[in-house]
């Protein structure tokens, strides 16, 4: 009996450049005031304030964009468009409460990075070593957040320690977040935003067994905190 066609290597691979690309587009609508400003500003400390404003309503965005495709790893299909816009909505508040934070201290690492490369270059290599772990904090955090229902300081604190208990998952995070670097300098600017949501599809599917693992762990400390009342 032959092999239905949706169930073939070459539907599924079609499908999955259908889901990527819907999804990035919507990711950059939601995001169309920073790609506006990064093609008609330059990337340059004189312009950092334009791009910090630009980049405020990026939270829900990463967040809409991680809970899609963490829904394509667990059920192997998505609507692009409803499950964004409805992840958008649901993770809305707590994801402005964690990016405006997150991203404050991104752009002040920012700025002192580019300030310590044309005046004190020994300090550079430190305010590098932040940025990444910043943003090896924040590919947790994302993840954790649309999952489950957590105050944003126990946020920061769950991330930090997942990023030691789960050191292998770490360093495949770190690979793609350089990976996306090397994007961004070897190809035109605008060009990283077409592999967004292929970066957080595989983000998700690495961040999947912590999750369950997390998720077990907070329903045995509810249960035994309900035993215990």
């Amino acid at each position: 009996m032959s092999q239905p066609w949706t169930e073939r290597p070459l539907y599924i691979a079609i499908q999955y450049v259908y889901y990527f690309l819907m999804t990035n587009i919507h990711f950059m609508i939601a995001n169309l005031i920073f790609i506006i400003a990064f093609i008609v500003f330059e990337l340059t400390l004189a312009n950092m304030i334009i791009f910090y404003i630009a980049l405020l309503p990026a939270g829900p965005a990463i967040a809409a964009l991680c809970a899609t495709m963490g829904k394509l790893t667990r059920e192997k299909e998505i609507n692009p468009a409803k499950d964004f816009w409805n992840y958008y909505k649901k993770n809305f508040l707590v994801s402005v409460k964690y990016w405006l934070l997150k991203w404050s201290i991104l752009a002040m690492l920012l700025i002192d990075l580019q300030y310590t490369n044309a005046q004190l270059k020994w300090l550079t290599p430190i305010i590098i070593t932040l940025i990444v772990i910043f943003s090896l904090i924040m590919l947790y955090a994302f993840p954790i957040l649309i999952r489950f229902e957590v105050k944003i300081k126990n946020l920061w604190l769950v991330s930090i320690y997942s990023n030691f208990k789960f050191f292998k998952k770490t360093l495949i995070n770190l690979s793609t977040f350089v990976s996306l670097f090397i994007i961004y300098m070897f190809a035109p600017g605008i060009t990283l935003w077409f592999f967004m949501s292929i970066a957080a599809f595989f983000i998700m599917l690495n961040m999947k067994k912590p999750l369950q693992i997390m998720e077990k762990e907070l329903t045995k400390s509810f249960q035994t905190d309900e035993v215990s009342q």
